[in-house]
């Protein structure tokens, strides 16, 4: 059954930069909010809790959202004493080191690293995996799902999270046909993966074992006024540009009130911006 995550909005840590705050916002801190969710109800109640001895690595991952997932969630005490948080985007990699440089966390890394290829890490050297929200932006996921495993020490955990439905899509869809529904829709990245299963087999393709993943049904309704603006923001603004290949100047011009009114149906309709995820913990 799926778990509704209704919780406040976490505080950012006074920390997080600027450039990463606002990459956060513009999810709606969805992902930050289930990442943490799940570890403070499922990992840290798992035989496998993070803690003062634990090495984490974040890899793919942005600003660092999961190192920021473990400050907001786990008590000082519960922190890891080491973690390596990469992305093979300079920005994001630089946004990750400005922000956690002041954080409460032991020791923390931030490098320029393909999830894809971590062969510049030795085998069996993390406790902790954290993949979050990144499976469907890989050109080989079974290769980063292999590097989580290789990496991973026997008895470590890897946490991977995918979505289910992103509202997002749903709602520039929607935009889209308001103002040209005879062009086609801007498409989903690797849309399998919002097919039940195929998270799960690509883990297991992965080099983990069946019998040692559990899976996790996430729900997020983002209901408050800040962070629907911010989810708005991101549908308004040049991610979602490819939404408006072939539009003249005067269709543009129609776009953001599309957007505001497909968020508002979005959120008649659930009672607000509402997110599915799958979150699946796989130990080596």
């Amino acid at each position: 059954m799926a778990s509704q995550i209704q919780h406040p909005n976490l505080p950012l840590p006074d920390y997080f930069s600027k450039f990463a705050t606002t990459y956060v916002r513009q999810t709606g801190h969805s992902t930050l909010n289930i990442l943490a969710d799940v570890i403070a109800e499922n990992v840290q109640k798992s035989a496998n809790p993070i803690g003062l001895e634990s090495v984490v690595h974040d890899t793919a991952a942005g600003p660092g959202v999961g190192a920021a997932a473990l400050v907001a969630r786990l008590p000082k005490d519960q922190l890891p004493k080491e973690i390596l948080v990469s992305d093979n985007v300079a920005m994001m990699v630089s946004a990750a080191r400005e922000s956690l440089t002041a954080s409460p966390l032991p020791h923390v890394e931030c490098k320029e690293i393909d999830s894809q290829d971590l062969s510049s890490v030795s085998d069996n050297h993390f406790t902790h995996s954290i993949n979050n929200f990144s499976i469907f932006t890989f050109v080989r996921p079974v290769d980063a799902i292999r590097e989580s495993h290789r990496t991973l020490r026997p008895g470590g955990l890897a946490i991977v999270s995918c979505w289910r439905r992103f509202a997002p899509m749903y709602i520039v869809h929607a935009a889209q046909k308001k103002i040209r529904p005879d062009l086609p829709l801007m498409p989903t990245p690797s849309p399998q993966f919002f097919e039940d299963g195929v998270l799960q087999k690509t883990v297991e393709e992965g080099g983990f074992s069946k019998d040692k993943i559990t899976r996790i049904d996430k729900v997020l309704v983002v209901k408050d006024d800040e962070n629907v603006a911010g989810l708005t923001a991101l549908m308004s603004g040049p991610m979602m540009a490819k939404a408006r290949e072939g539009y003249t100047e005067a269709e543009e011009a129609k776009w953001v009130d599309a957007v505001k009114q497909s968020v508002k149906e979005e959120v008649e309709q659930f009672g607000g911006i509402k997110f599915e995820a799958y979150v699946l913990l796989a130990t080596k």
